[in-house]
Order: structure tokens, then C-alpha cells, then sequence
């Protein structure tokens, strides 16, 4: 079964330019995450991404069709996963458009979205939740102002057909956190996610004449970027052939220390000229503390050509199916010397012995077979009437039968409508805003969609607040 279908993506944007409050969508590992979701997925499906404002729609891959609407993200990671504003989504939403699928990258607001398509629409799409970070007692150690979402999460995970995490570890954190608070094992459809590196621009740049120490890392308690500072510190006692490169400019407080050491270059650079950095790094080091499920930095790295060194525990050995390069922590400082006394050949010989874990679940199947259960042996109505219309006008509207059929706009049927008609072979025009179902030759379709492409694959959801 293959069907058009139409997707919403909740966002949870992290990055903010501390000073101008202006999101940093392209360092943003959840939007860089997102980007490369929508690049996997079929490109005939619609993907209606909520965006912050200023956000620039040729971000995401140009080959599928993607509407940006804007939505009022707070700058405060912590208000976001509470923040819901269903006067923006239902104004993008009415009643002649679609939703099949729900993509959530802040499970906390997943029952609000259940809430508002229930009480709005009469519809329940499939919600999907990844969890890019996890309310646990790892996260708290080191960061105490973060906790209390928990309780978010879990009603979440309740309201939400599939969970994603990024492996077992980080659903095992998720699982314990709430065994402690219910006392039980909790029971719910999941699923792993690995978020792809980002292949970055290779613009040349003037670099220093010396052997550059990459720390592509926020500078947060949780990076454990002093250590690194403190070990390059004592090796530049030693000798003066290398720079530690912090890619992190935002840390204002920070600020005059770095400046203070001359071995260091505290600068971040733009996504076309970011891949050369890597790729002329000698090794880049990665030196987490406790909580951590995954790492972009690593992936960057390693796609961009350049050696990570991480700490050895059960995540990175996971990640990297143990072929990394692992260091002990109390050795960081040896490690870090002794990739510096080898050649760069000799580092680009390690990486290219680094393979990634792979358990991914297909998200593709698992809508298409979520509606089949869904569709299984129902038996609507109406649903002949709505066959036969569309049949003798060959293209309708959705606002066109419904406002035929029935007398008011929502109605718990539709979507199953929808989605037996799709399973029927009726064909969405997902390039228009709203659902637009075609009854012809399926080849003579296919031509008709793929040449519409060529003159329209970019949209900024204008059309929608009009």
C-alpha cells in the first residue's frame, strides 16, 4: 500500500542567540534532525512544519514538499514544553485540509496535540514522539533546573501511538524514571531513531599553521569542556603545536577566561565554511558527562572526515558498535597527546575502521500499517456516496463532499474516509493546501504530479493566514 499523505511536525527548538533571541535553526540538532526525517521520507507526501519566525523554508530539502507555517516558540527550553498555541495551528488547519500523522519532537506537548485534533476536528492522526532528551535522574545530576517534566513525558507517551528513542539506553532512563514514580513496568509502542550527521559546506578558510584540537560541543556542565581546557592547558606547557577549537561562542561568561589562553580559538563559523574546520582537524574530542543518549558532534564529525576520541561507556560503544576510540577519563590528557603525536593518516586510518549501530524502525511502514488497523473492516455510511461524487467530477475537494454530505464541518468519519479512500486508490493532491482527491489513470497522474513539481516545490504557508 502507498498512499499521499500529509504530515504535521511539532518542533523543539534549543539553539538561541543569547543576545539578538533569534533561534539558530541551523545548529539546532533537533531542526537538523527534522531535515533529514523529511529527506527520508516519501517525497510526495506534504510535510507542514511549524517553524519559528524568520525561519528560512530552504532549510529543508527542496525535493519534497514542505509548507512552513510560523509558530510563537518561546526562547526558554523549559517554557516550550509547556508552551501550546492552538489559535496558530487551528488557522493553518481548517476544516478542508488534512493531518494523517503527527511528528512530535516535544513529547510534552503530544496530549495537547491528541487534545486539540480530538476536540477541534473529531480526528485522532498518528502521533509519533522522538525523544531527543529524557526527563531521568541522569539529566537532573547535572542540571537540576531541568527537571519536573517527567509527567509531561508520560502523558505524552500515553496520548502518542508509537514512541522513538535513540536507543535502549535512552528508553531504559525513560522506563526507570517512571517505574519510580508508578511503581510499575509501562507498556507502549516504541521504537529507536539515529539522527543523521549533517554534511556541511567546505568553503575554504585561513586556518592557524598548527595542528587543531576540535571541541564541536556545547560549553554546558554536561560536555565537559573544562576538563578538555584543563588537559590542553597542561599539554601546552609542553609544547606549542596545536589549538583547541571551541565552536561554542555563546557562553558570555566564559568568555574572558578563553580569551586569556592563546592556544585556544573560540569562534563558531557558517554551515558552508563548518565542514572544512572538521575536515582539517587533526581529532576532535568528545568528553560527556553522565546523561547523554546520542551525539551530533561525533556524527559531524565523523562524516565531515574527522577522528572523534570519546569517553568509554555503554552509549558511545553503542553509537560506534565498539569501534571507536575510547579513552578512559582519567586519561583524557594521554589521549589527547598521543593522537596528537600521530599523523593525520594515521587518524584517518581509525576513523575509517568506525561503524554505526544500526536498528532503526521503519516509520513509513508503520503509518501505512497503523491505518490499515484502523481502516480494517469499518463501514461508513456515507462513504459510497462520497466514491461516487468523486468519481463523477474526477477531481474534488474534500470541502466540496463534505459540504455535500454532511452539515457540519467536523465529524469523527472523515478521516477514516480519508484514509479508505486512499487505501481504495483515490489519489491526494498534496501539492495543493487543501486535500484535493483525483480519480484517473494512476500513471496518467504520476506525470501530471511530477511535472506540477518541477514549477512549484517550495512553499511558506502564506497562503494559509490569507
Amino acid at each position: 500500500m502507498k498512499m499521499r499523505l500529509r504530515v504535521l511536525v511539532y518542533m523543539n527548538p534549543v539553539v538561541v542567540d543569547k543576545i539578538s533571541k533569534r533561534f539558530l535553526y541551523q545548529k539546532d540538532s533537533g531542526f537538523l534532525f527534522t531535515k533529514s526525517l523529511i529527506n527520508s521520507l516519501p517525497n510526495d507526501w506534504r510535510f507542514l512544519v511549524l517553524v519559528p519566525k524568520k525561519f528560512n523554508s530552504s532549510f529543508f530539502p527542496t525535493n519534497h514538499i514542505v509548507q512552513c507555517i510560523e509558530y510563537d516558540y518561546c526562547t526558554s527550553i523549559h517554557q516550550n514544553r509547556y508552551h501550546f498555541n492552538r489559535n496558530i495551528i487551528s488557522k493553518a488547519l481548517p476544516y478542508s485540509t488534512d493531518v494523517d500523522v503527527i511528528i512530535s519532537n516535544q513529547p510534552e506537548i503530544s496530549a495537547n496535540l491528541k487534545v486539540f485534533f480530538q476536540n477541534q476536528r473529531r480526528e485522532n492522526p498518528i502521533i509519533i514522539n522522538y525523544f531527543h532528551w529524557i526527563d531521568c535522574k541522569e539529566s537532573s545530576d547535572f542540571a537540576h533546573g531541568l527537571t519536573g517534566y517527567i509527567y509531561r513525558e508520560i502523558d505524552g507517551v500515553l496520548s502518542s501511538n508509537l514512541s522513538c528513542f535513540h536507543n535502549e539506553y535512552a528508553k531504559s532512563l525513560y522506563d526507570n524514571s517512571v517505574n519510580e514514580i508508578t511503581g510499575k513496568e509501562s507498556s507502549y509502542k516504541y521504537g529507536f531513531f539515529h539522527p543523521k550527521a549533517t554534511k556541511f559546506g567546505e568553503d575554504p578558510i585561513t586556518l592557524p599553521d598548527k595542528k587543531i584540537i576540535l571541541f564541536n560541543h556545547r560549553l554546558n556542565n554536561t560536555t565537559g569542556w573544562q576538563e578538555v581546557v584543563d588537559a590542553c592547558t597542561e599539554l601546552a606547557k609542553e609544547r606549542d603545536d596545536f589549538v583547541l577549537w571551541l565552536t561554542d561562542d555563546q557562553s558570555l561568561k566564559n568568555k574572558p577566561m578563553l580569551e586569556e589562553k592563546k592556544f585556544i580559538i573560540n569562534k563558531r563559523l557558517v554551515f558552508n565554511q563548518y565542514g572544512y574546520l572538521i575536515m582539517k582537524s587533526h581529532f576532535s574530542v568528545c568528553n560527556t558527562k553522565g546523561y547523554a543518549t546520542w551525539n551530533m558532534s561525533i556524527l559531524d564529525s565523523i562524516l565531515n572526515g574527522c577522528l572523534p576520541i570519546v569517553p568509554d561507556n555503554k552509549l558511545y560503544r553503542y553509537m560506534l558498535s565498539d569501534t571507536g576510540v575510547y579513552f578512559n577519563p582519567k586519561d583524557l590528557k594521554l589521549c589527547i597527546r598521543k593522537h596528537l603525536d600521530m599523523s593525520v593518516q594515521d587518524n584517518r586510518n581509525e576513523l575509517k575502521k568506525i561503524r554505526m549501530a544500526e536498528n532503526e524502525i521503519d516509520i513509513v511502514k508503520f503509518i501505512y500499517d497503523e491505518i490499515s488497523d484502523r481502516i480494517k473492516d469499518r463501514n461508513i455510511t456515507k462513504y459510497d456516496d462520497v466514491v461516487k461524487y468523486i468519481k463523477q467530477k474526477i477531481v474534488a475537494e474534500k470541502s466540496e463532499f463534505v459540504n455535500e454530505f454532511w452539515s457540519f464541518h467536523a465529524n469523527s468519519n472523515f478521516q477514516i474516509i480519508r484514509w479508505m479512500l486512499l487505501a481504495d486508490g483515490f489519489i491526494d493532491d498534496t501539492q495543493k493546501v487543501k486535500s484535493t482527491y483525483h480519480y484517473n489513470d494512476k500513471a496518467d497522474w504520476e506525470r501530471q504530479f511530477n511535472d506540477d513539481r518541477t514549477k512549484q516545490l517550495r512553499l511558506d504557508g502564506s497562503d494559509v493566514f490569507e
